[in-house]
């Protein structure tokens, strides 16, 4: 599988094992392996991919 870890840009963890992100304007929809979601208000700013991270600064 291919899940990621959502970290905010001081390198605390939100959430593991993401597997869906859908963003609408400035609101970051994640939902995980077990289907539990959470809404961040924020952006994206770096997605690793070798390492599954992604990277939210957060408002």
């Amino acid at each position: 599988m291919c899940e990621s870890t959502v970290y905010s840009t001081d390198g605390t963890k939100i959430m593991e094992d993401v597997l869906h992100i859908k963003i609408e304007g400035g609101t970051i929809h994640l939902s995980d392996i077990l289907n539990q979601e959470k809404d961040l208000k924020g952006k994206i700013v770096e997605i690793d991919l070798d390492k599954h991270g992604i990277f939210v600064e957060l408002n």
